[in-house]
């Protein structure tokens, strides 16, 4: 027994990777920033009196680094900073959060424009640090191909490790954040969410990375060479097998949100306490953990098209399920209206990430090597740019059937009509075609590595012409001599 049990240390300890430590510690950073969440919506409805509708549309907005992500992505790929790609943007940009975050407890219930741009601030630095985080997961994922045969495997657990460490987060943020309302302001809270970025800021500084000189560099070195980047990203990028599932990831993601509106229901109809909101936000997290789990120990060799159609249709009818909750048919068949609520997160945000976890993981599959931050942020961006667009599809949607936080009688054919949008890139899952991406990546990223062999044999040759060259003019000096 105890042999086995050293063992399988000793497997995990010469597989582990120190890069681990500082993605967990980024991941889990990001996750528990949600613990302002709470108070972000309660002041942005009681201290400037926004709508379900408006409420949805400023808070996309302040989403909109998530949409850039491939700029922040190119910069940390092509431009070292104090000689670093990764580490130095981790520092810089988690100073910025911190800020972002004391700034939003001093001055940001002064005014609706300051608190919005507090906000985009912080998105800004948790993004760009999102994305350094990302990359390195990349590259971690990476270098684990070589030695493994699945690929599938080594992407699978680098994706539920960031996600998963992330969703732990965001579980110890839920857990404390609705009670926290009771018994500190908002301000206050605020103020707690800086330390966390903070902490991370102290702990990016062990972070070993290797020291790039771009003095030392070539010209068409990728890590110093942003036009470089550029071209190999639309050389990968411009492939039919890749621009065509992103296209898809981009339809499936656009899909109307309807979280602000079911806020003001909770609230305001149901009369849910923050200590409950805090309680529902434990159980998305906690599901959210619980699909991840069960993603990577049984569903992981599951091919792409099976799961998502699969998961897919599950969300549809989970999703479909609240308009038992909105029509109070729930009270009618004697269901309590928080049991109901508990279950039926439990169920939405299971599925929901059994339905995402796939396309995390074909977005990492799929990226490239040199340009990781850049592809995979790319990916990313897509999948936030359609929940942007979602979110200004529920609120315009809102709007056009006259819901909002005085009248909800609508508010189960705005569940039904949103509903479609999740069933509508069905049709053209068949796209994505998972051993022709991966023969694509493998092909291209052999011509990318023939490409740096033929460079440095010909920055070789002309090293050693140069050298010739000295040589015969030291030996005509002697002769003359």
């Amino acid at each position: 027994m105890f042999d086995k049990l050293f063992r399988q240390f000793s497997q995990f300890y010469e597989s582990f990777n120190p890069s681990y430590f500082i993605i967990a510690v980024v991941a889990f950073s990001q996750g528990v920033q949600h613990l302002a969440d709470l108070s972000i919506n309660y002041m942005l409805k009681d201290d400037f009196g926004l709508s379900p509708a408006m409420m949805g549309l400023y808070l996309s907005y302040t989403t909109t680094p998530w949409i850039v992500k491939p700029f922040w992505g190119l910069i940390t790929d092509s431009k070292p900073l104090f000689g670093y790609r990764r580490k130095s943007y981790i520092i810089l940009f988690g100073i910025f959060d911190a800020l972002g975050w004391i700034a939003l407890s001093k001055y940001g219930t002064d005014s609706l424009y300051s608190a919005l741009l507090l906000l985009l601030l912080i998105q800004l630095s948790t993004c760009f640090v999102n994305v350094v985080g990302e990359a390195i997961l990349v590259e971690v994922a990476s270098q684990a191909s070589r030695q493994q045969t699945n690929f599938q495997h080594g992407a699978s657990k680098n994706v539920s490790i960031f996600f998963g460490v992330r969703a732990f987060g965001t579980l110890i943020s839920a857990f404390f954040s609705g009670q926290l309302l009771h018994y500190f302001t908002k301000q206050e809270i605020f103020m707690m969410t800086a330390a966390f970025p903070s902490l991370l800021v102290l702990v990016s500084f062990f972070y070993v990375e290797e020291k790039v000189d771009p003095r030392n560099l070539d010209q068409n070195d990728r890590r110093n060479n942003t036009m470089q980047c550029i071209k190999d990203f639309w050389t990968f990028f411009q492939n039919p097998l890749i621009y065509k599932p992103v296209a898809l990831i981009f339809c499936f993601m656009m899909a109307p949100s309807s979280s602000t509106i079911m806020f003001f229901f909770y609230t305001q109809v149901l009369g849910f306490e923050p200590s409950f909101l805090g309680q529902l936000k434990f159980v998305y997290a906690l599901s959210t953990i619980l699909g991840v789990l069960l993603y990577n120990n049984y569903l992981k060799d599951v091919p792409f098209k099976k799961i998502f159609i699969t998961t897919t249709i599950l969300y549809y009818f989970c999703y479909q399920s609240m308009i038992i909750l909105v029509t109070r048919k729930n009270v009618e068949w004697g269901i309590n209206d928080k049991f109901f609520c508990l279950g039926d997160s439990v169920m939405l945000q299971l599925v929901g990430e059994l339905n995402l976890m796939p396309i995390l993981v074909l977005a990492c599959r799929m990226c490239p090597k040199n340009i990781e931050a850049t592809m995979y942020a790319m990916l990313m961006s897509t999948i936030n740019f359609g929940s942007t667009l979602g979110s200004q599809w529920g609120a315009l949607f809102l709007i056009m059937l006259g819901v909002n936080q005085n009248d909800y009688s609508k508010l189960w054919l705005f569940i039904i009509v949103t509903g479609v949008f999740i069933l509508m890139p069905l049709p053209w899952v068949g796209v994505v075609q998972e051993d022709k991406i991966l023969q694509s990546r493998d092909q291209q990223l052999a011509e990318l590595k023939k490409k740096d062999c033929e460079s440095d044999t010909v920055s070789t040759s002309n090293l050693r012409q140069e050298d010739d060259q000295q040589q015969l003019l030291s030996e005509n000096e002697q002769q003359k001599s």
